[in-house]
């Protein structure tokens, strides 16, 4: 019995390094031989049902809404997949948008998040992650490619409910206010050492040519219909 237990999650873990190497954009923008097929709209469904879900939970239990509405940027992760055996890791898709000057939120910019641990560590879960990046730092540390260090990134956990909306003076200057909803057996810090990378094609075939990711978070007004949803859930709960 306990050797089928074994089996199984390192199957999982073979799993969770195989699905991003084979679903990686290449050098060309192209994605490799037998890649999965990502669907941007019901990945972005799947943000939006996450969002919803957190922000109409009962009032002790739910995002502070003045954080939301002092993020710079806001980055959902649904469906982050983490296992380990002596070796672990972690993989999942998610998005970024970006609050525009005139207040309106711009469109999502499709990521990876990635990461190969080493230590004692056994289990296997799927955990939701929300961030929200207050400031230019949290941006830079976010899209910077490189494994997120907690001390070093300026990453809190964050505060939910009446007490967290009374105290949120520290938060408002912390670089990313981090949430995660734990679905399974693994415990720990989902963002040690993970290194977020955006995924090129996906964003190419969303939006064409672009000079650059900066230009799509904070100058691209218009988004396909399948992808605008995350905007209106955004923009519901963070109004005044």
């Amino acid at each position: 019995m306990k050797q089928n237990i074994s089996a199984t999650i390192l199957a999982l873990i073979l799993s969770l390094f195989l699905t991003p190497f084979a679903s990686a954009d290449t050098a060309e923008g192209e994605e490799s031989v037998g890649a999965d097929v990502f669907e941007p709209g019901k990945w972005t469904e799947k943000a939006v049902t996450m969002l919803d879900e957190q922000m109409n939970q009962s009032p002790d239990k739910r995002i502070p809404k003045g954080l939301l509405q002092k993020a710079k940027c806001v980055a959902l992760f649904p469906e982050v997949l983490q296992g380990g055996l002596g070796i672990g890791g972690k993989f999942g898709r998610g998005l970024v948008s970006c609050r525009h000057e005139n207040g309106d939120w711009g469109v999502p910019v499709f990521t990876r998040l990635t990461s190969l641990t080493f230590g004692a560590q056994i289990g296997a879960q799927s955990v939701d992650v929300l961030m929200l990046i207050m400031n230019d730092k949290g941006l830079t540390t976010l899209l910077g490619g490189k494994p997120i260090v907690g001390a070093e990134a300026g990453i809190a956990a964050g505060p939910v409910g009446r007490e967290g909306s009374a105290n949120l003076d520290v938060f408002l200057q912390t670089p990313i206010v981090s949430y995660s909803r734990s679905k399974g057996l693994f415990a720990g810090a989902i963002l040690e050492g993970a290194a977020i990378t955006r995924a090129k094609k996906t964003n190419h075939d969303l939006y064409g040519d672009y000079e650059n990711t900066e230009e799509l978070l904070f100058k691209r007004t218009e988004a396909p219909e399948s992808v605008q949803m995350i905007r209106d859930a955004l923009a519901k709960y963070s109004q005044s």
